[in-house]
């Protein structure tokens, strides 16, 4: 079934609700799945491969993940790959470090890629890291050098991707790239899809600090763990200590400030998400306005346990649309209260 039939199809069942800015996006998706699935006029002829790129923006709970999802469901699924941004990178540092005395190893890289998949689909597109945003425009170039057809969720234009970021400049042919060989998308307007329900969006997020909250806090850790051992040592993530409140196997506690006001990346998250279940965090105060490096390793933090389904429970000063009252990273943090809302349901 195509994206176009499939996105009708949930329409007419009442599962979703027809929205004409999401109608272009997948108009957008049934074109590449056409072009993907182009027949040679002859039988012995394989028919070549055509690089596709595609770039959904716009405001958060606007369904760009949704989309991107749906058009997953109506191509082979051995033939894409579908990860967060931040996991993707984390693949391919990974990757890089394994190959030795070559002069060129994230061409290699990317057509080792070319050989297993056709389509990468990264979700929540968002440069930080200087180390990523130099190797972007390399990473872009032999995509479609190896006719590997490339499609991005992200809550900014092109245009504003790493704005403000060290050496800028150097990553500007990405952009250029992007603008050029890629099918942009505004999907904005002003409903949330994630927020529509709100009733209950407060259930694993807890606050103020009190009596209360704090026995419910304790309960729900208490059941998620049963008769499992607890311990209270040190944990080692990326060949780092971090210390804990406590946890067993499969659950954990840390403080809010162990977390992510020390020096943390996506991948000490991801590698978190990976080893336990549910995490459990105690926030003793909002994030200053002016320390931007916190706010982005929450932000971060954030994205990784919604992109890996891992549950989140807070006892926090503060409601989690009151953590962060910072303008810089205002933008941000909408899609990270966002997540957090429908994460809570």
């Amino acid at each position: 079934m195509s994206p176009l039939k499939l996105y009708q199809k949930l329409v007419s069942q009442g599962e979703i609700s027809k929205d004409s800015l999401q109608e272009q996006v997948v108009l957008a998706f049934e074109n590449i799945r056409h072009n993907l699935h182009k027949e040679s006029s002859y039988w012995f002829f394989k028919p070549k491969r055509s690089f596709n790129g595609l770039y959904i923006y716009g405001s958060v709970g606007r369904g760009k993940t949704f989309l991107m999802d749906l058009f997953i469901q109506t191509i082979d699924e051995k033939r894409v790959r579908r990860q967060h941004f931040h996991s993707f990178m984390k693949w391919l540092h990974q990757q890089l470090r394994q190959i030795k005395n070559q002069q060129n190893p994230l061409d290699t890289v990317i057509k080792d890629l070319s050989e297993e998949i056709d389509v990468l689909c990264l979700d929540e597109f968002l440069v930080h890291d200087i180390t990523d945003a130099m190797l972007l425009a390399g990473i872009l170039f032999a995509m479609q050098k190896y006719n590997i057809s490339i499609i991005t969720t992200s809550n900014v234009n092109p245009k504003d991707l790493y704005l403000g970021g060290l050496q800028r400049e150097k990553f500007l042919p990405a952009i250029s790239w992007m603008q050029q060989n890629m099918t942009i998308i505004q999907l904005d307007g002003e409903h949330d899809y994630r927020t529509a329900d709100t009733t209950s969006s407060q259930q694993k997020w807890l606050s103020p600090i009190n009596k209360h909250n704090e026995t419910l806090f304790e309960s729900r850790f208490s059941q998620l763990v049963g008769a499992d051992d607890i311990h209270i040592s040190a944990i080692e993530i990326n060949k780092r200590k971090i210390e804990v409140i406590k946890r067993s196997d499969k659950y954990i506690m840390l403080e809010f400030e162990v977390l992510c006001m020390q020096p943390r990346n996506a991948s000490d998250y991801i590698q978190l998400a990976e080893k336990y279940q549910t995490i459990f965090i105690v926030i003793n105060h909002a994030i200053d306005k002016e320390d931007r490096n916190t706010a982005r390793r929450f932000i971060t933090l954030i994205d990784v346990l919604y992109d890996t389904n891992t549950p989140l429970y807070a006892l926090s000063t503060v409601s989690f649309d009151e953590i962060y009252q910072g303008n810089e990273l205002s933008f941000e943090m909408q899609r990270t209260v966002s997540r957090l809302t429908e994460q809570s349901q």
